[in-house]
């Protein structure tokens, strides 16, 4: 089969789960698979992750890129298959060799929350969306939960939708040299926690509850830092207001965007890591702390629980005491502790990019 793919996610400046995926997903592919032949493209050049991919550059000076430009190159080729790692699918009318479609859907949150995204962004992230789902032969999904929110927001019919979730990859080893920030400098114990400053991500309750945590006086809590990494997303300043007026605000360290080599540092030194998010597709974080034996606490909700099975602590996201009290048990039952990150790292054999990546092919191969 000839397989197009855009990979034009990986040409963005910023770290997301998304681009993640793209990358992870056609490395393994490329690797695993030696029958079929791929054909990658993106708008501008960048750096190869692996510096030996054959991708085209499809320069392009006006908007929609995928919609027009991409559009244009998958008519003229015409693969076989066009996988979208993204949720939208380009302009095919009048192809005159009917090219299957697989989109990958990684979630509705711009649904399930519309108040914690712009108009424009709403508006555009249900546009891509509809069509992709309506246009693809198959949608690839990383949770149940997101199936069931595609089922239960678009009616889109089950036997239409594969889960698929994601893997992990631990490449980096922990080392004090060569980073912007490093967790080598920080010498108070801290808790930890990654992904994109927005409101969906629930830092400011995640703040309520540090603040808890510290006023309580809990014998754990008096040289505790709380370090938050990421770079600024949508309606971001809602985060920032609340972290500035804080009453622990001395004891919040804001890194901004991290590079891999120092997210594996921060992850190492972490007492414990937190993903109180509102709405997950998946939680690429979650399995990454277990990578770095970190205990995890998590919320109870979308596919988080999902992930996590028994191998973190659940906990409700808009409920700041509860968030404290779990994070005290973490930090102080040395038990407990242990327990997690054992089951953490026995969780991890259920996710692999590998096992991922050979999904994906059975999906091209199906079709």
């Amino acid at each position: 089969m000839k397989i197009a793919i855009d990979i034009n996610e990986l040409a963005s400046p910023f770290p997301s789960g998304v681009k993640v995926y793209t990358e992870e997903i056609i490395r393994m592919l490329l690797k695993i698979d030696q029958s079929n032949e791929y054909f990658l493209y993106a708008q501008k050049e960048f750096q190869s992750p692996n510096g030996n991919w054959n991708s085209k550059v499809l320069k392009w000076p006006f908007p929609f890129w995928t919609y027009t430009r991409l559009a244009w190159e998958i008519r003229k080729q015409k693969p076989d298959i066009l996988f979208m790692p993204i949720q939208s699918v380009p302009f095919l009318a009048f192809n005159p060799k009917k090219i299957k479609i697989v989109a990958t859907v990684h979630d509705l949150a711009f649904l399930k929350f519309p108040e914690h995204f712009t108009f424009k962004d709403k508006l555009l992230l249900n546009w891509h969306t509809k069509r992709a789902v309506k246009m693809a032969d198959k949608i690839i999904v990383p949770s149940r939960a997101t199936k069931n929110d595609l089922i239960d927001l678009y009616k889109v019919k089950s036997e239409k939708i594969k889960v698929i979730y994601h893997g992990y990859k631990k490449v980096y080893s922990v080392t004090s040299k060569g980073t912007k920030f490093c967790a080598l400098t920080i010498s108070a114990p801290y808790i930890f926690f990654v992904g994109t400053i927005q409101p969906r991500k629930n830092i400011v309750n995640l703040v309520k509850a540090f603040e808890i945590f510290k006023s309580r006086h809990f014998s754990s809590a008096k040289n505790y830092k709380l370090i938050i990494a990421g770079g600024k997303g949508w309606l971001w300043r809602e985060t920032f207001k609340k972290i500035k007026e804080s009453s622990v605000r001395q004891d919040i360290i804001l890194t901004g965007a991290v590079s891999s080599q120092e997210l594996a540092n921060l992850y190492s030194r972490a007492k414990v890591f937190i993903l109180p998010s509102l709405y997950e597709g998946f939680g690429l974080p979650i399995l990454e702390a277990f990578s770095y034996g970190v205990p995890v606490i998590a919320s109870n909700n979308s596919s988080l629980s999902e992930i996590v099975g028994e191998a973190g602590l659940l906990i409700n996201s808009e409920n700041s005491d509860a968030i404290a009290e779990a994070i005290k048990k973490a930090i102080e039952n040395n038990d407990l502790r242990d327990d997690l990150i054992k089951k953490g790292k026995r969780r991890l054999f259920d996710f692999s990019w590998e096992k991922s990546a050979e999904e994906h092919l059975k999906v091209f191969e199906n079709i």
